[in-house]
């Protein structure tokens, strides 16, 4: 029997407008979900289990160095914070917090482990050495960096107390600034200038690389 070929029309038509609605309800949830995983995953990273605390072996000797705290979520995937310390003078100069599948995060580890030797850390003594470099730097009056307030929930049930270890921030008894990469001319100054309220002149070192400043 023939179809009436306005009815078909229709009738596709109809499947194509409900197909649309479809995909676009899916990309919808997507983005949503998208969001909510990104929102939560932090949280959900927080309760898993640690699966490595690493840190750079000669951090306190070159003055800057990356520290790791990796948990597994139940996804399977790794849940890190990732936390750039200046354990001569400016604690937590970079810090974030990412989801990473297994193989992710070991290519994430080769690529660090080419410019750093890492090594293993009790959670508790990575945790301490986190705190009291952030200490250290806020009492020189540098905040550590807007990311760690988010990476800083992968150490809250760490229990740093039953660490043994001492650790001493600074060279030589004084605080010590080398000019970064990413370091402006005009935060150099902010920051000399600044050692120079907080310590007073002598009290601290630095090195730069900018014409106003006269480096030491």
């Amino acid at each position: 029997m023939a179809i009436d070929p306005r009815k078909r029309q229709k009738k596709l038509a109809k499947k194509k407008s409900k197909r649309k609605m479809v995909v676009s309800g899916k990309k919808k949830k997507l983005s949503f979900g998208e969001k909510l995983s990104q929102a939560k995953a932090i949280m959900i990273a927080k309760d898993s289990p640690i699966t490595d605390t690493l840190i750079r072996k000669d951090i306190f000797s070159e003055g800057i160095g990356t520290a790791i705290l990796a948990r597994k979520m139940p996804s399977g995937r790794i849940g890190a914070g990732v936390y750039l310390l200046d354990v001569w003078c400016l604690g937590v100069k970079n810090s974030y917090f990412t989801v990473l599948t297994e193989d992710e995060y070991a290519d994430r580890i080769r690529n660090i482990e080419i410019h750093e030797e890492l090594e293993n850390i009790h959670p508790s003594c990575l945790r301490k050495l986190i705190d009291d470099c952030v200490e250290f730097s806020v009492e020189l009056g540098f905040s550590p960096h807007k990311d760690y307030k988010i990476s800083r929930k992968l150490l809250l049930d760490i229990d740093s107390t039953v660490c043994p270890n001492q650790y001493t921030f600074g060279k030589d008894g004084k605080p010590f600034y080398i000019s970064g990469p990413n370091e402006t001319e005009q935060q150099d100054k902010m920051i000399v200038n600044n050692l120079l309220r907080k310590c007073g002149e002598g009290n601290f070192d630095y090195i730069v690389s900018v014409g106003n400043i006269e480096s030491d």
